[in-house]
C-alpha cells in the first residue's frame, strides 16, 4: 500500500486494557473513562509518498485519538488512514514520530509539553504540613516544554522554557514509552516565561 498524501498505520491495540500492578497484570473496562485507555500510536505502514516529513515505513506515529474511533479511517486489518496537513495542523491528525533510533519529531505545527504540577504548595512546615495550595486550574495553565517543534525554537523557545497556554488547549497523551504530555499547537502557546 502507497499513501500519497496522508499517513498509514498499523495499530494491533486501539486501546490499553491492561495495568501492571507489580508483578500482577489486571484487565480494564475501557468502557470506563475511554477516552483515557485509548492508543494514540502505531507503526507507519506508509508515510506521504508525496510529501517530505521524514518519517520513514516502520516508525511509530502518534496521532489525534479519533483516528481509531473514526470508522471513515479504518482501512481493516488493524490499518488506519492519519490525515496529514502540514500547513494546517488544526486539520492534521499526524502529531509526531519516532524515527529508528528513538529520536522524536513533531510533525507540522504540534508541539509537546509537560504539565506542571497542580497544587504547588505555597508554604510547608518542617513536619511536612502543606498550610496554603494553589489548585485553580484556571488559573494554572503553564507548562514547560517537552518537544518544540522548528517554529517555537524560531520564536526563541526551547525544551525546558516554561509557556502558558491557551483555555482547553492541553489534551493528554500517552506516548509509547508510558510517558504522559499534553499536546498542541504552538498557536495555542500564548506566552513564554523570559529569564
Amino acid at each position: 500500500m502507497r499513501a500519497l498524501r496522508h499517513f498509514v498505520v498499523e495499530v494491533p491495540k486501539t486501546h490499553s486494557d491492561k495495568l501492571k500492578l507489580g508483578d500482577k497484570e489486571i484487565y480494564i473496562d475501557t468502557r470506563f473513562n475511554e477516552f483515557d485507555h485509548r492508543v494514540c500510536h502505531g507503526t507507519v505502514i506508509s508515510p506521504p509518498e508525496l510529501l517530505d516529513t521524514g518519517v520513514s515505513k516502520g516508525d511509530t506515529l502518534f496521532f489525534h485519538h479519533h483516528v481509531t474511533t473514526n470508522k471513515s479511517l479504518s482501512l481493516g486489518d488493524d490499518m488506519y488512514v492519519v490525515i496529514y496537513d502540514e500547513d494546517h495542523p488544526q486539520c492534521s491528525h499526524a502529531i509526531a514520530y519516532r524515527n529508528s533510533k528513538g529520536e522524536l519529531n513533531m510533525l507540522s505545527g504540534w508541539v509537546f509539553v509537560n504539565p506542571i504540577a497542580e497544587g504547588t504548595p505555597d508554604s510547608v512546615s518542617d513536619s511536612g504540613i502543606i498550610y496554603e495550595l494553589g489548585t485553580n486550574k484556571e488559573e494554572n495553565r503553564t507548562a514547560s516544554v517537552f518537544m518544540p517543534n522548528e517554529e517555537l525554537k524560531s520564536q526563541g523557545v526551547n525544551v525546558g522554557d516554561v509557556v502558558g497556554f491557551d483555555k482547553d488547549s492541553d489534551y493528554k497523551m500517552k506516548l509509547d514509552d508510558g510517558s504522559i504530555v499534553y499536546r498542541m499547537r504552538v498557536a495555542d502557546i500564548a506566552y513564554a516565561f523570559a529569564d
